[in-house]
């Protein structure tokens, strides 16, 4: 996913709890043929690029304070309490943004002295289709808006949160090609729809798609690819939640992603050291799948991202 647009709309809600990057895609068997040093530049360099995003991205994972999701209503407003946001369902004095569902979609409209709003970075005028997520600046405060049909998600990111002015870099195994594995994506001849827990006692609906075959130490291993859609924007993704033996120690306790653009070909390479954590190990103002059972391995995958420390 080009460069890590937070979170492919959710994966619309959710893999805003994840961290997708088209460039941490698998690698074709065929294709795999860069050495060592070339495989470990492009990995050195990726982790560099997200460190530098992390620290400079107003929408940095760092700067998550708040996760705001409206009630179904036709009418909802963003109040402003001091470096806090709130929502209401009618005007008050605080009010900075209304946000306006009618026909065909959610339109906006600003009650605040300093408020812009913008989509894939274009100015949306007031008064715009909100079809798609996009970026309020509420004086000093960052939102993100994710509507769906009959309700609104806002994120509110703070730049003045300590997490993000100390941030330096995220932590990581060392590069280690031996976990860079052949696989084998097997797809089910029907998806099925599940419902997948969250970090809110949430359920996000996804697809079980396809097992993914591998081996680590001479053990055959499996892990199931999901989907968030089979049609449309982010059909072309699969998302493998998965915890193992170093969860809760080493790595996030409640597991770790892995991003994929869906293979061209059965056979492909399966690169743990891309795995990385949901955004709730960064703030609680984020809502992430947690890894079904079926995805727990019982080996330990020290490659990827570290827990992060606060």
């Amino acid at each position: 996913m080009k460069n890590r647009p937070w979170v492919l709309a959710v994966l619309f809600l959710f893999i805003a709890c994840a961290r997708q990057d088209p460039d941490a895609a698998t690698t074709p068997v065929a294709g795999s043929q860069l050495d060592d040093a070339a495989w470990t530049q492009a990995l050195v360099d990726h982790r560099d690029e997200t460190d530098e995003e992390f620290r400079t991205s107003t929408t940095s994972p760092m700067a998550g304070t708040q996760r705001l999701q409206s009630d179904p209503a036709d009418r909802v407003y963003l109040t402003r309490r001091d470096r806090t946001l709130a929502l209401a369902y009618a005007a008050e004095p605080a009010a900075e943004i209304a946000v306006v569902r009618g026909d065909p979609g959610w339109t906006w409209e600003s009650l605040g002295s300093k408020v812009v709003c913008e989509i894939d970075g274009e100015p949306v005028a007031e008064g715009a289709a909100l079809d798609r997520p996009a970026t309020f600046a509420v004086a000093e405060l960052h939102v993100r808006l994710y509507p769906s049909e009959e309700r609104v998600l806002f994120t509110v990111y703070d730049p003045d949160r300590p997490e993000k002015k100390e941030f330096e870099h995220l932590l990581y195994f060392p590069p280690d090609r031996g976990y860079a594995v052949p696989a084998k994506l097997v797809k089910l001849a029907e998806p099925e729809q599940i419902e997948m827990l969250t970090s809110r006692s949430l359920k996000k609906t996804f697809y079980r798609y396809a097992r993914i075959q591998f081996q680590l130490d001479g053990e055959d291993l499996e892990l199931t690819a999901f989907k968030s859609t089979l049609d449309g924007e982010g059909s072309e993704y699969l998302f493998i939640p998965f915890r193992d033996a170093t969860s809760g120690h080493e790595t996030y306790g409640a597991g770790r992603f892995l991003d994929l653009d869906e293979p061209q070909t059965d056979d492909f390479v399966l690169d743990f050291n891309r795995a990385y954590n949901p955004l709730c190990n960064y703030s609680p103002g984020f809502n992430c799948p947690i890894p079904p059972r079926e995805n727990h391995l019982d080996v330990a995958i020290r490659a990827g991202e570290l827990t992060y420390p606060h």
